[in-house]
């Protein structure tokens, strides 16, 4: 059970927060890019704003994003050995 030992280290969720952190930034952009590439290019957001952030939709747009990128900062982080900082 080494990864509940590493839930009661501070330095972990300092480490899985960075991680969780670039890794959302990076998701919410590559997935813009990918379902808008066209709109995007064009310069019509208000498409995309409709499509993925009018009436609420935002919520479960960015929910659904966040929840991955923190499976998978705690996923990542936990295979490191040593959370010390230098």
């Amino acid at each position: 059970m080494r990864i509940f030992d590493n839930f009661k280290n501070p330095d972990f969720w300092v480490k899985v927060l960075q991680l969780a952190l670039v890794f959302f930034v990076i998701f919410v952009g590559i997935s813009l890019l990918i379902s808008h590439f066209s709109q995007i290019i064009s310069g019509d957001f208000s498409v995309i704003y409709d499509d993925e952030f009018a009436n609420g939709k935002w919520v479960n747009y960015f929910l659904i994003k966040a929840a991955i990128s923190l499976v998978y900062a705690i996923y990542m982080t936990s295979r490191r050995k040593n959370f010390k900082t230098q």
